[in-house]
């Protein structure tokens, strides 16, 4: 029986690590652990992630990028309304996957985590919208947070199969 439960988890955990493997342990100094190559699983692990983290309002739809290694990805001008982490100037472009983009309305603040610019185009690894009664310093508040709870994040090729 014992030998039966052993090899389901391990056939379990090798199953999980075929298909990306997610890995989160918790120390007693309430440090987490992520894999690169996965989604974002938490604010805390975007904010480890994050290059730049951003409150920005969204002016207007820019260009479509039909060609090349962007191919799919549209742009939106935005106003940078506070930074958190890294820097964005005070007017960008950030360019998003197609049905990310979709969501996007001029007129709205969004929270942003971008990287770039590359070709001037700031690109979107993270948006979330942000109700208009939320004020900058509240979102700064919550960053900050989760920027204090110390993500650390291993390279993909440090997740190993059970043997």
């Amino acid at each position: 029986m014992n030998k039966l439960v052993l090899g389901a988890a391990g056939l379990a955990l090798v199953a999980a690590v075929a298909a990306g493997g997610y890995v989160y342990t918790q120390q007693d100094n309430d440090v987490h652990v992520e894999a690169l190559c996965n989604p974002t699983q938490s604010d805390a692990a975007e904010a480890a992630r994050a290059q730049n983290l951003a409150l920005v309002d969204v002016v207007t739809k820019g260009r479509h990028i039909a060609k090349g290694d962007d191919a799919g990805v549209q742009t939106f001008k935005v106003r940078t309304l506070a930074v958190y982490k890294g820097t964005l100037p005070a007017e960008a472009e950030i360019g998003l996957p197609g049905a990310s983009a979709a969501k996007l309305q001029p007129g709205s603040r969004y929270e942003v985590s971008v990287l770039g610019p590359e070709d001037g185009t700031w690109l979107a690894r993270f948006t979330r919208p942000v109700p208009t009664g939320k004020t900058p310093e509240a979102v700064a508040a919550h960053w900050k947070t989760e920027i204090d709870k110390q993500f650390v994040e291993p390279p993909c090729s440090d997740i190993t199969s059970a043997q």
